[in-house]
């Protein structure tokens, strides 16, 4: 068993005894020079690892030249300081190429092994020690590391075959946990994919294959069962677009909560952290909601939908980005257009049909000229609770395989701490 010390470092804890706290600028170099290429490979930085990025497409950012991007070697240790809080933000670059000078750069020096670095800086991201030295107008605005902080930033100091050894070691561990994590993750895409297929087949097909069939004459819907029919949406629904933001979002005396399309999710609302609004008393009952009203996105991932439970609290409205549906006839059932709606942006009906979103939205005329399978209403009944229990199952088994990634997921975090400030022996 291994001496240990007290590093000097809160977060860091204890050291090996024959271990040595450095600052970044001790152990790197800050590479600042300016490619000034004509056509460089162009590089992004993700928690995914360093990619060589398709300016071509125009996704993202693109800048008008790339002359001043910072060139970037094999075995470069890039990092973000400029988002402290999502992740771990920083990786070893295998390709040359170059970035946004707004990333840092850094190369070792003699003695230091950036790939034990990188593993290092990751468990700061995750610890939200970077975090916590950032500066910035305010958490959500510009918190960002600055150079002379960074570069001032305590690292543990091993010996360089140590460094090799612990790197080589959590390449191995974490390779292997991140390959039964890949593997759970494909149970769990699969299972959404079953889950598609079944609701898809039940609002579509219904649940007898005996039953004869006819042509819907809609593309994306096919054969419908010989009795159902199909309706356009507005003859049975009706829709209103919540309350546009504007500069009295936070003014006035009568402020309220409200709901946006980010606080809607397939199935269910989230309630927190939500924002305020001031809301004219006029103006309460057209932006109500109530028990069974369906929240249907019109921005955003488009169509995704909620229904206001039973338990929803009073006095909480809702915004411009999405649409409320209620009922108009005592055959329509908004449980089961909850699951059309599903298949359909599931299916990507919204970007592929003749009646379209436009890009980003679901305008109300969209939305009210949809057509839908439309069965009789105690049939609507029994495929919602059909449904309702073979999707309860699906997600309880897409729950299970979560927490498995998410056990998997803290393990591999708790593993590279321990290596990393040597309370593991490797």
């Amino acid at each position: 068993m291994q001496k240990m010390k007290y590093s000097g470092v809160e977060w860091i804890g204890e050291i090996p005894e024959d271990w040595g706290i450095v600052k970044v600028k001790q152990a790197f170099i800050r590479k600042n020079e300016k490619a000034q290429q004509e056509n460089p490979v162009v590089l992004s930085l993700a928690r995914s690892g360093v990619r060589v990025r398709d300016v071509s497409t125009n996704e993202g950012q693109v800048a008008e030249s790339y002359y001043n991007y910072n060139p970037v070697s094999i075995g470069d240790l890039l990092l973000n300081p400029m988002d402290l809080y999502s992740g771990a933000n920083c990786s070893i670059s295998e390709v040359e190429g170059v970035i946004s000078p707004a990333y840092v750069n850094l190369r070792n020096r003699n003695g230091y092994y950036s790939k034990f670095y990188d593993y290092y800086f990751k468990v700061q991201y995750w610890m939200m020690v970077l975090f916590a030295h950032g500066k910035g107008v305010s958490f959500d605005n510009r918190w960002t590391l600055n150079n002379e902080t960074l570069m001032n930033f305590p690292v543990v100091s091993p010996d360089y075959d140590t460094q090799r050894r612990i790197a080589d070691f959590l390449d191995d561990k974490c390779g292997k946990i991140d390959r039964y994590i890949e593997k759970q993750q494909q149970i769990i895409d699969k299972l959404k994919e079953y889950k598609q297929a079944v609701i898809t087949e039940a609002v579509t097909k219904g649940l007898n294959p005996e039953v004869p069939m006819k042509d819907s004459g809609i593309e994306w819907i096919g054969m419908i069962p010989k009795h159902w029919d199909v309706h356009k949406f507005c003859w049975d629904y009706n829709s209103s677009l919540g309350k546009m933001l504007d500069t009295k979002r936070v003014k006035g005396t009568f402020l309220f909560k409200y709901i946006k399309n980010t606080n809607v999710h397939w199935g269910s609302i989230d309630l927190n952290d939500l924002d305020e609004m001031d809301f004219d008393f006029s103006e309460l009952d057209r932006y109500s909601l109530q028990p069974g009203d369906l929240m249907i996105c019109e921005g955003g991932e488009i169509g995704k939908c909620a229904i206001i439970p039973n338990d929803f609290p009073k006095n909480i409205f809702y915004q411009k980005a999405l649409h409320r549906v209620r009922p108009v006839s005592d055959d329509s059932n908004n449980e089961f257009l909850f699951y059309v709606m599903f298949c359909m942006a599931k299916n990507n009906y919204f970007f592929s049909s003749s009646e379209k979103a436009t890009i980003a939205h679901l305008p109300g005329d969209t939305l009210n000229s949809l057509r839908i399978p439309f069965p009789p209403k105690k049939e609507q009944e029994f495929l919602v609770q059909h449904l309702n229990d073979e999707s309860s199952k699906i997600d309880c088994a897409i729950a299970k395989q979560t927490s498995i990634i998410e056990k998997l997921t803290e393990y591999k975090k708790s593993l590279i701490y321990e290596a990393v400030t040597g309370k593991l022996e490797v």
